[in-house]
């Protein structure tokens, strides 16, 4: 399961919160670490999410719709 930017920055957040609000420094300086490296996976949530989400190119939307039509056509021929 692919995480979502969103829920990456909430974890972000969470995490610099416990940096900044625990009693033990160690667990401060670990909740620090694991706010950066939320943050970091909420870049790549973002840049996958941008990916995901651009339109298809003309001649992509054609080929895909031939294949749409191909998948229709051979729906119907075969005899089960």
């Amino acid at each position: 399961m692919r995480l979502t930017a969103e829920k990456c920055r909430a974890e972000q957040a969470r995490q610099l919160d416990l940096s900044l609000s625990d009693p033990l420094l160690n667990r401060r300086r670990i909740a620090a670490t694991a706010a950066e490296a939320w943050g970091k996976e909420a870049l790549r949530a973002e840049e996958y999410e941008a990916d995901a989400t651009a339109p298809l190119s003309q001649e992509d939307t054609e080929i895909a719709q031939e294949f749409a039509e191909e998948a229709k056509g051979e729906q119907g021929t075969h005899a089960d």
